[in-house]
């Protein structure tokens, strides 16, 4: 196993893996004991998560409790996460990149895992303090326009280059060929995607997002504003809330790509369809105002927001390809957030009237 920190040690597969001795290397700190609990199950699609408490063998300041972030153990989700790479990904974010960036992130203690098999694994900060919302519900409005304003800051600062333009392990998401494979796997899943949430969506809008299978690819490399660092799975089951401020995690999808993907997927996914309704137009303008602030070149608000719809034509087909991948016997929780989640993106598309944009395939 070869780590990609500079401390080499052994990637635990389970939470039972998870031992004293090994805490005690990863924090450089006498541990004398733990006791690890699963965080609600269902929580996330890729990943298990654990928080660790943590008794000390002598005085030290160190962290009284850790979360341990480890892949899931999911066949489909192995094989997506090892396509995509994206336990490497966040592996190399936190220890490459998380620093530079202008925005609040987990403090990470340790990143290691087994670059042969794309398996890597996180010691990261206890964000339990701080309010996270329950996606199932969806954001508030003081939520919904904080992080706005925080994808706003990470992507004008980001914009046309920044750090994250010179990672070389960072993906370009118009032209990497992981990102060229979506279409072919959205062609793959999209029976299995209707067989478990088509009868709960608005008819016409499956027919518009079936008929732009074939042009994904172009929309999805569209150059609709300058590229910038992308979190690519911004959702409010990753959002913590320390009053105003925002603490982001799961950065496994992260990219260089349009900033305006993260805003029709949070609005989408992340809002109640009402919510969205009500404060969709005022979250795009604030989006856009905090671009133009940071430099970045727009255009005028009417067709900024023509860009948001044209953005969520593709956004709803990846949406549709992520949730065709999952195991819905796994966990209820992750299947009701599935149905919840494909009710909002079809919705959203429909109100947005996004078949407008559809290209020839």
């Amino acid at each position: 196993m070869v780590p990609l920190g500079a401390r080499a040690l052994p990637l635990p597969r389970r939470q039972s893996d998870i031992t004293a001795e090994w805490l005690g290397e990863v924090l450089e700190l006498p541990v004398s004991g733990i006791s690890a609990r699963t965080i609600a199950e269902g929580a996330g699609f890729m990943g298990r998560l654990a928080v660790v408490d943590v008794e000390y063998g002598s005085e030290c300041d160190g962290p009284r409790s850790v979360v341990v972030k480890l892949p899931t153990d999911d066949p489909g989700g192995v094989a997506l996460g090892q396509m995509l790479r994206l336990w490497e990904r966040e592996a190399r974010f936190y220890l490459d990149l998380a620093h530079h960036l202008p925005v609040r992130t987990p403090r990470c203690y340790w990143a290691g895992g087994e670059p042969e098999s794309g398996i890597f694994g996180l010691v990261l900060e206890d964000l339990s303090a701080l309010t996270n919302p329950d996606q199932l519900v969806g954001a508030d409005d003081g939520q919904a326009r904080a992080a706005t304003d925080w994808m706003g800051h990470l992507h004008a600062a980001e914009s046309g280059g920044g750090h994250g333009a010179r990672m070389d392990w960072l993906p370009v998401s118009a032209s990497d060929p992981m990102y060229l494979g979506l279409q072919p796997m959205l062609e793959a899943v999209w029976p299995v995607f209707l067989a478990n949430l088509g009868d709960q969506l608005p008819p016409e809008t499956v027919s518009v997002i079936e008929a732009s299978i074939p042009s994904l690819t172009a929309n999805f490399q569209a150059q609709l504003l300058p590229p910038t660092l992308v979190h690519s799975d911004f959702r409010v089951d990753n959002l913590f809330f320390d009053g105003d401020d925002v603490v982001t995690l799961d950065w496994q999808a992260v990219a260089h790509g349009q900033g305006l993907y993260d805003l029709a997927y949070f609005l989408a996914g992340s809002l109640a369809v009402d919510t969205r309704r009500r404060l969709e137009p005022e979250l795009v303008a604030r989006y856009r105002e905090a671009l133009a602030a940071g430099g970045v070149p727009v255009p005028g608000e009417d067709d900024f927001f023509v860009l948001y719809r044209r953005t969520m034509l593709y956004t709803t087909g990846i949406a549709a390809m992520l949730l065709g991948q999952l195991d819905f016997t796994v966990n209820e929780r992750a299947a009701e957030l599935a149905r919840e989640m494909a009710r909002r993106f079809f919705t959203a598309a429909a109100d947005l009237d996004v078949g407008e944009f559809r290209l020839p395939g």
